[in-house]
């Protein structure tokens, strides 16, 4: 089907897209804000997709911002140039969208939502593509080759491919593209529940179809366990493919651009069916506590905290991904090995690791966080949960056992020392002679791993001053035994990254992009909210941040080449 709808002069003025809502993290326009967690989209449409635009007097400066920092600014003016050309009789200070439902034939059938201000004016600067046919009750007809209809409603304009589109459209349409857009320049919004039963039968039993031809054409390749494994991988990926749309009530994406704070927000969101499994995982995840919160600090280069809880039901699915995993490791390690007992002992310890990882999980859980410095020399803390760490310093001591049968360049001290609940040990592995200069910069001649045991979890320190960088975590964590938990939250300092990048090995792009970018605002953060039956994830990017990718993709041009 052909959506020729709009000629592309009103295409770039509608830009014909289909908008999503969600309840979320919102930023306003000029000021940073939340949102009332209750906010959604509520209206008696069926869309499936539907398409929010913030009115153009707000949006246009703000992609010129963005433009202008990108080194873009021309390109801008162009749009910009094009969009006043085209938007005489509308109304610059209301939203604009598209709402996209399914006919009875499962095709699409977009409706687009003008702010209308003057019908006559708004035609009358399309008179080069062709003329409007006034049908009475304020409906027109306007042909570009394939007729086109419009209805005026209030102050909106409904524009669509058929007369029958806009025979029943809902007074709440264009109330709806100002809540969506309250917040964002762009919002998108998708609807599952309102995809036709029929259309996802046929979606999943295509999903089927492929997954059974392609494995009939590797079935060469596999012997039965492995196609068993297979199989039963395929059937449960397609049953979650299955549950996450009868489970999914909207999915939505905003973008916002925030001058005054000098930001660029992207929010992913998902709000859950009431009573569905994913709601109710969410509902858990509102109280949830980690006892890592304290592992971050503020100043480091990156800091990275995880979440995420585990089913019951999801052990086997991760126990079946582990064993296929292992058996490929497995091989490998009987390829390469020219010591069978080596070799057995090596598979075994891997065992006991990934058994200690399936009974973590076990506990209903999976947290860990991750601290990165760079001010005087690399250092990397990480911290994991465990459900016995005595099971942990079991596999070390067998792990070190292992080592000094080898006299090899790598040494295991246990239970160096205690501090704050937690057992030290210290793994040091000699950087061989062939190691550049670069590794020996990060690492000095050695690379040392602090290690700290706890009942509950584990932690460890890299770099030149890991025993510090452990002790002072242990010291953080303890100071900060319980936090509010969030799936993801991430925090990288650009600058920092590229400085030391730079005290490494300098090249052209990285000198570019740290120039480019501004100190104090070039941060990258990932933020999780719980709404009401859903998650919000948050990407922010600051200025600075794309002003350096900029600078660095335009030396990476320049010089045919990468970091």
């Amino acid at each position: 089907m052909k959506l020729r709808w709009f000629p592309a002069a009103i295409g770039s003025a509608t830009l014909a897209l289909a908008t999503f809502t969600s309840p979320v993290l919102c930023y306003a326009q000029g000021t940073q804000t939340k949102a009332d967690a209750t906010e959604s989209l509520e209206s008696d449409e069926d869309s499936v997709v539907v398409v929010a635009i913030n009115a153009i007097d707000t949006v246009v400066p703000n992609i010129q911002h963005v433009a202008r920092m990108v080194g873009a600014g021309a390109g801008a003016g162009a749009v910009s140039t094009m969009v006043n050309t085209y938007s005489n009789g509308l109304d610059r200070t209301r939203p604009f969208g598209v709402f996209l439902s399914l006919d009875d034939s499962g095709n699409p059938a977009p409706v687009g939502c003008l702010p209308i201000a003057d019908v006559d004016a708004f035609f009358d600067q399309l008179s080069v593509f062709g003329e409007k046919e006034d049908l009475g009750d304020d409906l027109y007809e306007f042909n570009i080759g394939n007729p086109i209809y419009a209805k005026k409603q209030g102050d909106w304009l409904y524009v669509a491919q058929t007369e029958d589109a806009l025979e029943e459209i809902s007074d709440t349409l264009g109330a709806s593209l100002v809540k969506m857009v309250g917040k964002y320049d762009i919002r998108i919004q998708v609807n599952p529940q309102n995809i036709p039963e029929e259309m996802v039968d046929l979606f999943i039993g295509q999903m089927k179809a492929g997954l059974e031809q392609g494995m009939a054409a590797n079935q060469g390749n596999l012997d039965d366990e492995d196609a068993a494994a297979a199989k039963q991988a395929s059937e449960q990926m397609i049953t979650q493919m299955e549950e996450g749309i009868a489970g999914t009530e909207k999915v939505s994406i905003g973008i916002a651009i925030n001058k005054p704070e000098k930001l660029t927000v992207i929010d992913f969101g998902s709000q859950f069916v009431a009573d569905s499994k994913y709601a109710k995982q969410v509902e858990k995840l509102k109280t949830a506590k980690t006892v890592f919160g304290g592992v971050p600090q503020d100043g480091s280069m990156m800091t990275l905290q995880s979440f995420q809880l585990v089913e019951a039901d999801e052990i086997a699915q991760l126990e079946r991904s582990l064993e296929a995993g292992l058996k490929t490791a497995f091989k490998s390690i009987d390829e390469k090995s020219e010591d069978a007992a080596s070799a057995a002992k090596a598979k075994e310890l891997i065992e006991k690791a990934v058994d200690i990882l399936v009974e973590s999980a076990k506990q209903g859980k999976v947290e860990s966080a991750v601290d990165v410095t760079a001010q005087d020399a690399l250092g990397i803390v990480a911290s994991i949960g465990v459900a016995d760490g005595s099971k942990v310093e079991a596999l070390a001591a067998e792990i070190a056992a292992e080592i000094s049968k080898q006299n090899g360049p790598a040494k295991l001290e246990l239970n160096t020392g205690k501090q704050g609940g937690y057992n030290l040990h210290k793994l040091t592995v000699k950087l061989p002679p062939e190691a550049d200069e670069s590794a020996r910069k990060v690492f000095g001649p050695s690379v040392t791993v602090s290690i700290g045991t706890s009942p509950k979890s584990v932690l460890l320190a890299v770099g030149k001053n890991s025993d510090a960088g452990l002790k002072g975590a242990i010291t953080r964590a303890a100071a900060k035994p319980s936090a509010q938990a969030e799936p993801v939250k991430m925090r990288l300092v650009l600058s920092q990254l590229l400085n030391y990048i730079q005290s490494i090995e300098a090249t052209p792009i990285s000198e570019a992009m740290l120039n480019a970018a501004t100190s104090g605002n070039d941060r990258i953060m990932i933020d999780t909210q719980s709404v009401p039956r859903g998650l919000v994830f948050r990407l922010s990017l600051e200025d600075g941040v794309l002003k350096a990718i900029a600078a660095g993709v335009k030396a990476g041009q320049s010089a045919g080449g990468g970091f």
